[in-house]
């Protein structure tokens, strides 16, 4: 019994991937370090991988290409929202709402000046202030995710597995645009808000986004820093930064 339509459909894209490689289970296995019986349940889809990584792994064991495990991601994140019982979450980077919505008018009466106005009438200027939408933390919880099998299994924190942080999310994600604090995978971050149009970047296998949390650091100057989207699992309920 498979678990729902979109497990189905990755756990199709799974088997074809094997097959076409010509691969039997346990071979796969030896390639991967994912037991036999696991690789069979996925190419089932009587079990859906708790983590991308695992996708991943497969996938690459199989030869996929990247834009083969783009796809897989897309699928993957179908199937997962399922098993847990949520709405999918957005998988095109969505348009920053429309700042009609939440606004609050204020009537402010400002005097006009003689020498400005010879009547010296009294304008009235509305002026509206975007809320911020009833229910947000301050911050919430972000948990770090490194798609590289090798960094997700060290307690060490080499730094070879650490990941910066931007300090400018529209600037170019480079060795000149981060900040000194490193993250590792599983770290869990403050963030309190995500931007949608940052500067479009991708992790190892080619997943992309634009979109970045700012998350709360003590150690920055400023006190924040940037995240990419692709380096967290987590699709967090929080504002649009402003």
């Amino acid at each position: 019994m498979t678990l729902s339509a979109e497990a189905d459909e990755l756990a199709a894209r799974l088997r074809a991937l094997k097959e076409r490689a010509g691969v039997s289970f346990e071979e796969l296995a030896g390639r991967t370090g994912i037991s036999r019986s696991s690789l069979h349940r996925y190419a089932a889809g009587t079990k859906i991988p708790a983590d991308f990584a695992v996708v991943h792994t497969f996938a690459k064991g199989c030869g996929a290409s990247g834009e083969e495990t783009r796809d897989l991601h897309r699928l993957w994140v179908l199937a997962d929202a399922a098993r847990r019982g949520e709405s999918s979450p957005p998988l095109d980077e969505p348009e920053e709402p429309r700042r009609e919505r939440g606004r609050t008018p204020w009537i402010i009466t400002i005097a006009a000046s003689a020498a400005a106005v010879a009547s010296a009438a009294v304008a009235l200027v509305l002026v509206f202030r975007e809320d911020e939408p009833a229910g947000f933390a301050k911050t919430v919880p972000v948990k770090v995710f490194n798609v590289e099998v090798p960094c997700q299994n060290r307690t060490d924190r080499p730094p070879a597995c650490s990941m910066g942080l931007a300090i400018d999310p529209r600037a170019k994600y480079d060795a000149n645009n981060v900040v000194s604090h490193r993250v590792w995978h599983n770290d869990v971050l403050a963030s309190d808000c995500v931007l949608y149009d940052g500067d479009l970047v991708s992790d190892e296998t080619g997943v992309f986004t634009k979109r970045w949390y700012r998350v709360r650091l003590d150690d920055v100057p400023g006190g924040v820093a940037w995240l990419p989207a692709v380096r967290t699992q987590d699709y967090p309920k929080i504002p649009t930064c402003a």
